[in-house]
């Protein structure tokens, strides 16, 4: 009896799955004949790889210092400049008076002849330089001489806008004031400054970038060759600028393609010095 049961049972479980699979294979084939089925698989196939674009973009941008974090670095920086040159010209200072000391105790214990000529070979004898005239020699530059050139030591993929450039290759930085690492100008003392910066583009390239002073923009050049040149564009502003202002250049907020060039053949660089 029981096996009278279980028979019947088993073939509506096997006709049951069979319909149920004949109907499942209809309706993917119905998808698969389907346009707009195909459209959105597409579509989301799409949004997924933009998704993933997005999040890695994100990832860089959070591994960036942020604008607050680079201005409280670069603040801290030149303090620890000015505490290093007043420092130092304190110790040159001290030991000019101790080396005078030295000089009149060791003439004292000379006879007369003999300490004429040691008087003047220790202060102005031609050729033999002292060390009192080699203490006088400044180990710092004054504050009042500021200048610095600097430009990149290649060519740079760049298509974000107010993208900071920084010039990594420093060629002259009297006063310290420029630093390379964030591409930051800060001013050691106020006055009128002359500023002046280059970009090279060739090809399908073209960007537009601006000088700022404390995130203000005061101007703006752009260059797009057009396939057809291998050039430069040069900007060059004289400006008035406030001790502790920071001046860079950077991306501007439109029409940025592909590379800024910097080789052997054309450098992209950045330059400044105080007029006053």
């Amino acid at each position: 009896m029981a096996l009278l049961y279980i028979v019947p049972s088993c073939m509506f479980f096997i006709l049951n799955f069979s319909v149920n699979n004949y109907a499942a294979a209809g309706i993917i084939e119905n998808f698969d004949n389907n346009i707009d089925w195909k459209m959105a698989v597409e579509k989301i196939n799409q949004l997924e790889k933009l998704v993933k674009e997005q999040d890695k973009r994100i990832f860089a941008l959070e591994k960036r210092p942020t604008e607050s974090e680079w201005r409280s670095l670069t603040e801290e920086l030149r303090k620890q400049n000015d505490r290093i040159a007043h420092l130092e010209t304190k110790i040159s200072k001290l030991e000019i008076p101790m080396e005078d000391k030295e000089n009149k105790s060791i003439r004292e214990g000379l006879s007369p002849e003999v300490s004429k000529y040691a008087g003047n070979a220790l202060s102005s004898e031609p050729g033999i330089p002292s060390k009192k005239r080699l203490l006088l020699q400044p180990t710092t530059v004054s504050v009042e001489m500021v200048a610095f050139f600097a430009y990149f030591s290649s060519n740079h993929l760049i298509s974000d806008a107010a993208y900071i450039l920084a010039f990594d290759t420093v060629i002259t930085n009297v006063g310290n004031a420029y630093h390379p690492h964030s591409g930051t100008f800060i001013a050691p003392r106020s006055g009128l400054y002359v500023f002046t910066w280059t970009i090279r583009q060739s090809g399908t390239n073209y960007h537009t970038t601006e000088l700022t002073v404390n995130n203000k923009i005061v101007s703006v050049i752009h260059l797009n060759p057009g396939k057809t040149i291998d050039g430069t564009g040069t900007g060059t502003v004289v400006v008035h600028v406030n001790q502790g202002d920071d001046v860079l250049v950077r991306t501007g907020s439109n029409y940025n393609n592909g590379y800024i060039f910097s080789s052997e053949f054309g450098r992209s660089s950045f330059a400044g010095w105080i007029l006053n």
